[in-house]
Formats: structure tokens, sequence, C-alpha cells
């Protein structure tokens, strides 16, 4: 009786197929710090987490919210309107949902249509408008939130109450941390492009007195 034939190794297979094999994510990590002898490889970690994490969770949410007839940015947009209690300029809407301004229009748009929203003239600047969470948009939250509460806590029964409050804390670092990092390299470019300008001013003086 012959010994049962050994599988191959997904490794070797792939490396027999001619396909790169695929790095893990603590493969990438290695290789990153691996680049650069001044990195760990942690920040790489924390981003494709972040990443891989967000891409679950926003399909996830599409589905949940796609059966209610909505986009996440919809139902996020109606959420936020019940949390203001008062009219929202589109500019402070997009900055509470930090995305574009001009990435809200079609979205209000269909939930004016559904009669969720309306729109208004700002009273204070006549040539932007306000939105408002009308009674229907209210009673479609009432029905449709405690639900969605509830499936939020089952995705997060893996984490305590102080593991979830503890993620909030570092994530809200880390928002800090991003936004400082972009300020200080925003304040270098702008300065890179003033020494640029008086460089050439300099030469263009250079040239007419010459």
């Amino acid at each position: 009786m012959q010994p049962p034939k050994k599988k191959a190794a997904p490794a070797k297979a792939s490396a027999a197929s001619g396909a790169p094999p695929v790095l893990h994510l603590s493969d990438q990590v290695a290789v990153s710090a691996a680049l650069d002898k001044a990195l760990d490889g942690s920040a790489l970690w924390v981003l494709l987490s972040i990443y891989r994490t967000f891409a679950i969770l926003d399909r996830d949410q599409a589905d949940e919210v796609g059966a209610m007839g909505l986009s996440p940015l919809q139902f996020n947009i109606l959420t936020t309107l019940q949390r203001t209690r008062q009219p929202t300029t589109m500019g402070a809407l997009a900055g509470m949902l930090v995305v574009k301004p001009n990435n809200l229009s079609g979205n209000i748009n269909t939930l004016a249509d559904k009669g969720l929203i309306r729109r208004e003239l700002n009273p204070s600047d006549q040539r932007s408008l306000l939105a408002v969470l009308t009674p229907e948009g209210e009673t479609f939250l009432k029905a449709h939130l405690p639900a969605h509460w509830r499936r939020l806590e089952r995705l997060m029964a893996g984490l305590t109450r102080e593991e979830r409050l503890h993620l909030v804390t570092l994530l809200t670092q880390l928002t800090t941390s991003i936004g400082r990092a972009q300020e200080i390299e925003g304040e270098a470019a702008a300065a890179s492009l003033r020494k640029k300008a008086r460089a050439k001013s300099r030469a263009d003086t250079t040239e007419v007195t010459d």
C-alpha cells in the first residue's frame, strides 16, 4: 500500500505557477523596516490595520443602510442633522462629516427628494443653503436607529467598554498627530515657495539692472 501523496505547500504552488507570493501584513511591515533602519514598521502596521478594519466595516454598513434605501453618507447626514438640532450650512455639515462640500450635493438632493430633509435659504447669507431634518426624517431615524445601535453593539462585542473608549482615545490622538504633521508640511511647503519667489525676484532685479 503506497503512502498518501503530500500536498504541495501554498507558497511552492504559487512559485511554481509563476505568481508572485502574497505578502501578509507582518511581511509588509518587515519590508518597510528593512528598507529604512530608522523605521520600526509600526506606522505602516497601524495604517494597514485601519484600512482593513474600515473596509470591512464600510462594506457592512453599506449593506445594512442599503437595506433602508440609503447610502452610509446619506444616513450619516440624517444622524448629524438630528444631533445638531438646528438648520446647518452645507459647509458646516461637510466639516462634521469630514467630506468635501461638493460631495454633499447629490446626497442632499436624494434625501430632499425622499422628504427626509429640506433646504432653506440661509438668512445670514442668501448665497448659501441650510439643511433641515424634516418630521419625516425624524420618524425615519426613530424607526431605524435602535436596530442600528444594537447591530453596532454586536459588531463590537469583542471589545469591552473600556477597550472601546481606549480605542476612541487612541484614534483621537492619531487624528491630532496627522493634523499636526500636515500643518508642519504645509508650513514647510509655503516657506519653500516664498524662498523660491524671493530668489526669482532677485534674479529678475539683477537682469533689469544689467
